[in-house]
């Protein structure tokens, strides 16, 4: 799971007025149906087929503790930070 995709999905289906959001394409649809699993969010089932697609029904107490406990963004992983890190210092 990615969590950056997660945070970002997260946040924007609780940012919609009335709590749907529609994610197109079958990366986005397979972080929804990852995240649906984590018990992160309510979604309807992944439609599969020219143009893949899930939606997001809401984000549950799980999603929003996540928010909450991220509210920018999750950290990097450490070896990706760990490049971060080199790169700035060369």
């Amino acid at each position: 799971m990615n969590l950056h995709f997660v945070h970002k999905l997260l946040q924007a289906a609780t940012d919609q007025l009335y709590g749907f959001l529609k994610v197109r394409g079958a990366p986005l649809a397979r972080e929804v149906e990852m995240m649906e699993a984590a018990g992160l969010i309510e979604a309807s089932g992944t439609v599969h087929g020219l143009k893949t697609f899930a939606v997001i029904k809401r984000v549950t107490d799980a999603g929003h503790s996540f928010l909450r406990a991220f509210p920018d963004q999750p950290p990097l992983p450490a070896r990706t930070r760990g490049r971060a890190v080199e790169s700035a210092t060369n």
